[in-house]
């Protein structure tokens, strides 16, 4: 089993650009080793594992202190239990999609509802708001138009965290306005966009290439310091990026609430349920397979809800 879940977390690094992830799901691995080494001996083999055997592990975790100086005494919060749950799941995932015929069912392994995981949509003055943010604290014109890049991709797209980051300039040299980006477990999926975002990506590259002629400018969210410069970013440095724009503008007292960037994913969906769109549609847009999990990124107001009502004869 070691030798699998080292592969894993390669995939985790390499495929998903989880530069900073996985670390934890590493760890919370080799925590689930250890335990199957103790409970099931040495000779246990990947296809030993049943469910009760997760169970058992997850129930071990919940009861044991943690011993981290800053927390010591203190037990793993209900947020930590559902990482946990959601890093088993995708490990036996990854196994079952990698044609290991497992005595466990991955969708078995239950996830528990995570208080710490309820998102809002991002309303449109939210959006405004933090995209003005890079005009006042960015500390070049590059870096303005980079982070603005940032805020406006996931706004009028559906992608996530992680597949912002590897949107390339050359997916917008197409007239069609669609490319194919690399998506959950080597799935490539369409992401289809506006022809004003393809002329502020375009326009974006020309500055980059204009300013620094000799450096290969590949991902459109990449680094620009010199260290860096040219390199594509991980999804959790994107994430910090937004998160310093909306503490500053928390401290300046122009934003009262945090907001993150999958946010924008939610109000995507809102935006689409509003426009008319039917829920098989929105569900093709978002690129879920479940329509059930698209429910949850509704959010309806009481306003729209009249105006549906009162279309009711």
């Amino acid at each position: 089993m070691k030798e699998l879940y080292l592969q894993y977390i390669d995939y985790e690094r390499n495929v998903l650009n989880h530069s900073q992830m996985w670390e934890s799901r590493y760890y919370m691995l080799k925590k689930l080793y250890e335990f199957l080494l103790f409970t099931k001996g040495r000779d246990f083999t990947i296809y030993d594992i049943e469910l009760q055997d997760i169970l058992s592990f997850i129930t071990k975790v919940k009861t044991t202190p943690i011993t981290t100086w800053h927390k010591v005494g203190k037990y793993p919060s209900p947020s930590a239990i559902y990482n946990y749950l959601c890093c088993m799941r995708m490990f036996f995932k990854y196994l079952n999609l990698r044609g290991f015929k497992l005595k466990l069912n991955w969708e078995q392994i239950p996830i528990y509802n995570c208080p710490d995981k309820k998102r809002e949509p991002m309303t449109k003055q939210d959006y405004e708001i933090l995209r003005q943010a890079p005009l006042l604290y960015a500390e070049n014109e590059l870096e303005w138009i980079r982070d603005q890049l940032l805020i406006d991709i996931p706004w009028e797209t559906w992608l996530r965290r992680a597949e912002i980051v590897r949107v390339k300039f050359e997916d917008f040299h197409s007239s069609n306005r669609q490319f194919q980006v690399l998506v959950k477990w080597w799935r490539y999926e369409n992401v289809f966009f506006s022809e004003s975002l393809r002329h502020r990506v375009l326009d974006f590259e020309n500055e980059l290439k204009k300013k620094y002629p000799f450096t290969i400018w590949t991902y459109v969210i990449s680094h620009i310091r010199v260290r860096d410069r040219g390199r594509g970013m991980p999804p959790e440095k994107a994430s910090t990026i937004c998160h310093k724009y909306v503490k500053m503008l928390q401290e300046k007292w122009l934003l009262n609430k945090n907001i993150t960037l999958h946010q924008a994913r939610h109000s995507f969906a809102m935006r689409c349920v509003y426009s008319g769109l039917s829920q098989q549609a929105t569900t093709q847009l978002m690129r879920h397979k479940d329509p059930k999990v698209t429910l949850h990124y509704y959010h309806l107001n009481d306003t729209w809800l009249q105006g549906q009502f009162d279309m009711i004869k």
